[in-house]
């Protein structure tokens, strides 16, 4: 189990180590450093959570609920148009992609087995005997 774990930690140094994970953080910084960018998630928190309120409530204003709605569609339109936004969800992407990766890697050399397409994005059989190795 000690074997197991000490693996796992070094798993995760790994990922810390990686270039996607550094680029993802630094671009959260940056957006967070960005008034324009910081704002508008702000606003689209604000604007997600006053719908979820409305949609909580037991005496649900359904024109109120119209209008919020309204709201939180125009501040995502103004969050994704963001050019830093952008860059930090495709970077976010990258990284979410790695570590489905990881986990169909894992699931192969647990379990033997490959589900349909778990692969192909990457041009891989699921076959490592030919591989030079995960880009």
């Amino acid at each position: 189990m000690d074997e197991v774990m000490k693996k796992a930690e070094e798993l995760a140094q790994a990922i810390l180590a990686s270039d996607l994970y550094n680029r993802m953080r630094d671009l959260e910084e940056e957006v967070q450093a960005d008034p324009e960018a910081a704002g508008a998630l702000q606003d689209m928190v604000e604007k997600r959570k006053r719908v979820e309120d409305l949609l909580s409530s037991r005496n649900m204003d359904r024109d109120a609920l119209k209008e919020a709605s309204r709201e939180m569609q125009d501040a995502e339109k103004a969050m994704n148009a963001n050019g830093k936004i952008q860059t930090l969800k495709a970077a976010r992407k990258a990284f979410s992609a790695m570590m489905n990766d990881v986990n169909r890697v894992l699931r192969m050399v647990i379990t033997g087995e490959v589900e349909e397409n778990d692969f192909s994005a990457a041009g891989c059989s699921g076959d490592c005997s030919g591989c030079s190795g995960c880009s």
